[in-house]
């Protein structure tokens, strides 16, 4: 049964594994995000890697020691000694924020914080669940990789959430 795993690569290699992966006919994920990089002459809309040193796969876990030996890989993440698989519905939520081009907030935050789950209720990102952040006065929505303890945020009206349960980590 296929899962996907999160793969931890050589900084600076994602673009090229990715191709590799796609070579040998491996279904690959590398999320990318487009900003506007300033240099002293001019600015430029560059794309990077929306989380530098990763890259997803869609694969059995038996295919796992086959990807890891490929130049510019690392290791996958494991959990409880079991590579970390990552729910589905997580990698379609990168997918849809990408999609919407939306600001995103980058937050690498392993260690667990107490919120609120809940729903968007309408618009670009209705049905999509995640976790309340507050910040000030603002409300931010993270989409949490629970395996790699990151969050990705964008922030959003309070009327338009429905709270889906309480949560304590």
């Amino acid at each position: 049964m296929k899962n996907w795993y999160a793969l931890y690569l050589q900084p600076r290699k994602e673009k090229v594994v990715e191709i590799e992966l796609k070579k040998r006919g491996y279904d690959v994920y590398l999320p990318i995000r487009r900003e506007l990089r300033q240099w002293k002459d001019r600015k430029r809309w560059v794309e990077t890697p929306l989380i530098n040193s990763y890259i997803f796969t869609n694969i059995e876990e038996r295919e796992i020691w086959d990807i890891v030996r490929i130049s510019g890989c690392v290791k996958f993440i494991w959990f409880n000694g079991k590579p970390a698989a990552i729910p589905y519905h997580q990698i379609d939520s990168i997918k849809l924020l990408l999609e919407k081009e939306v600001d995103i907030e980058f937050e690498n935050n392993i260690a667990f914080s107490k919120g609120e789950r809940v729903m968007i209720k309408e618009g670009d990102f209705a049905g999509l669940t995640g976790i309340i952040k507050h910040k000030g006065d603002k409300n931010n929505f993270a989409v949490r990789i629970d395996s790699l303890g990151i969050d990705l945020t964008i922030t959003l009206d309070k009327d338009n959430l429905n709270s889906v349960e309480n949560i304590e980590n």
